[in-house]
């Protein structure tokens, strides 16, 4: 079986310039429930696939913050895919870079609580692969 029909995508993460302002949006205008917080970094409690902004700043390979003006090469979304262990981020990092897939970000710890490797796709998307290690840092 090959990747595709093993993992289901996760969550939607969404980039954004000011992350306050957001979560206001998705909690006051949405009903969103914030479930976990952190630097730059907010989860919503959602039915199915989760949803997440992050403040484009603080997101690998992502050095600026998005403006209205944004190139071909800036990131728009990231595509996460929840994997069941720390280990598994690491086999399948391993497995796809033996597909050529190239990586901005190897396997490694971060401070909202999980591992994760970022790849993107022939078309710049943003992909995360992860798996959490334990509670986000408040």
């Amino acid at each position: 079986m090959d990747f595709a029909q093993l993992h289901v995508i996760s969550d939607i993460c969404l980039l954004v310039e000011d992350l306050d302002r957001s979560i206001a949006f998705y909690t006051d205008k949405l009903g969103f429930t914030v479930l976990r917080r952190a630097e730059g970094f907010a989860a919503f409690n959602s039915q199915g696939v989760s949803l997440v902004v992050w403040q484009a700043s603080h997101v690998p390979d992502v050095p600026r913050p998005i403006t209205h003006s944004m190139s071909r090469t800036d990131h728009r979304a990231c595509v996460s895919i929840r994997l069941p262990s720390v280990a598994d981020v690491d086999r399948w990092y391993e497995n796809l870079v033996g597909r050529e897939v190239s990586f901005q970000r190897l396997p490694a710890n971060y401070p909202w609580g999980a591992r994760c490797c970022y790849f993107t796709d022939p078309d710049n998307i943003l992909w995360e692969l992860y798996a959490d290690i334990g509670e986000a840092a408040a």
